[in-house]
């Protein structure tokens, strides 16, 4: 029988989150724009992180709104 992993707490909230697309944190360059990573966004639907520069934005009532590159769902801020 395998015994689960179990995490410190403090490993946790010490972690930082990341692009599952380019692999940068906030205040990195992200390869495939080489811009400065100011925000890192979650997809539920594809259980995965985008920063700013690997998923887009659209205008939506004045607001903009943040869309997952591979399924076009909106996206929410993490970081």
């Amino acid at each position: 029988m395998k015994k689960k992993r179990v995490e410190n707490i403090s490993q946790i909230s010490s972690s930082k989150a990341y692009c599952h697309f380019c692999g940068a944190t906030i205040g990195q360059i992200s390869d495939p724009t080489e811009e400065k990573v100011s925000a890192i966004y979650d997809c539920p639907k594809c259980n995965a992180n985008y920063c700013d520069q690997c998923s887009y934005g659209k205008n939506v009532n004045g607001k903009l709104v943040q869309f997952c590159l591979r399924c076009e769902s909106k996206i929410e801020k993490v970081m």
